[in-house]
């Protein structure tokens, strides 16, 4: 055999649990296991650098993590600030605010799509949502794009998803369940909830009922690409968490474009490369437009985020 170089950084090695278990150090093995994990390390310890070098930390998802439990903790970063902008799809958003009204219930991957049709239930993967939940939301959109509809009408106002969505949160004030909600926390600690496209999912088919009743009502979809660009242009630095692929992950990297790319970034999806998808870009992709930084601050951390989100948040945050 050819005499080999060592090439290579740190010895591969797991968790010692001879030893008495210790949080702090357990999280800081995972760089040292090699494969995935490891990517995982990394994005731990870029999201402490992008807190240590106070970045503007901007937080992505796709609608099935509204569905999830990973909702409460986007719910807790943006509660107690640790966070500074949301991006979401529809789904994320109106499941954040139905989950206020009611529960979603633990299910099974192998129930029979037909009975549960019949017993009036909605499957995501092993998530139940009852139709009674979003007969509720029906009542409750209805209420809020009545109010934005007639704030038009009174202040001559342009109607915009920005302005939706803060009614939406604003109108869960002193509602039950409103403090587990992240789009009421984003109303209520001013943080920009960007959701991509809104005129998708329930929020979709609310719209179109409304609309034919009013039929001069119109939003303006413009104003959330703005609001999005300057914001990214105002800030010394980014870090841009995101979960998934997708609108909200290209919303928050396309806007990066325009300031030379993210100064770190961390992707958690289940995407592959070989198919050209937004989900299966790695950082490496993101740097041939502009949309990352040209340097090694970044990484893709591929497996299901229900179990590599909350690690990452768990051992990247300084969490109470």
């Amino acid at each position: 055999m050819k005499k080999s170089k060592e090439i290579g950084y740190g010895k591969i090695v797991g968790p010692d649990f001879e030893k008495e278990f210790n949080p702090k150090e357990f999280f800081d093995s995972y760089k040292n296991i090699g494969f995935q994990a490891t990517n995982l390390g990394k994005g731990i310890d870029l999201v402490k650098q992008m807190q240590k070098e106070k970045a503007t930390i901007i937080v992505g998802f796709t609608s099935n993590m509204g569905t999830s439990g990973v909702r409460d903790i986007i719910t807790y970063l943006v509660k107690n600030k640790l966070v500074h902008c949301v991006v979401t799809s529809t789904g994320g958003l109106e499941e954040d605010i139905i989950k206020t009204y009611g529960d979603f219930l633990h299910g099974d991957f192998d129930a029979d799509g037909g009975k549960l049709r019949e017993a009036g239930v909605n499957r995501t993967g092993n998530i139940f949502v009852p139709n009674e939940r979003y007969i509720w939301f029906e009542k409750y959109c209805g209420e809020v794009l009545k109010k934005v509809y007639a704030d038009n009408k009174k202040n001559n106002e342009t109607i915009t998803g920005e302005k939706i969505i803060y009614e939406l949160g604003k109108n869960l004030e002193g509602k039950k369940g409103a403090e587990s909600s992240f789009t009421y926390w984003c109303y209520k600690n001013n943080i920009p909830l960007f959701c991509e496209p809104l005129n998708d999912g329930a929020i979709g088919d609310h719209i179109y009922f409304f609309k034919k009743d009013h039929k001069d009502f119109v939003i303006d979809m413009t104003r959330e690409v703005e609001k999005m660009y300057d914001f990214v242009l105002n800030q010394d630095k980014i870090g841009a968490i995101i979960i998934g692929g997708s609108v909200p992950k290209h919303f928050i990297m396309n806007a990066c474009m325009t300031r030379e790319g993210a100064d770190y970034t961390v992707y958690l999806n289940t995407g592959y490369e070989g198919e050209g998808s937004n989900a299966g870009a790695n950082p490496n992709e993101a740097k041939s437009w502009g949309k990352a930084t040209a340097d090694d601050n970044n990484v893709k951390i591929w497996g299901e985020a229900t179990i590599t989100f909350p690690i990452l948040i768990a051992a990247g945050f300084k969490l109470k």
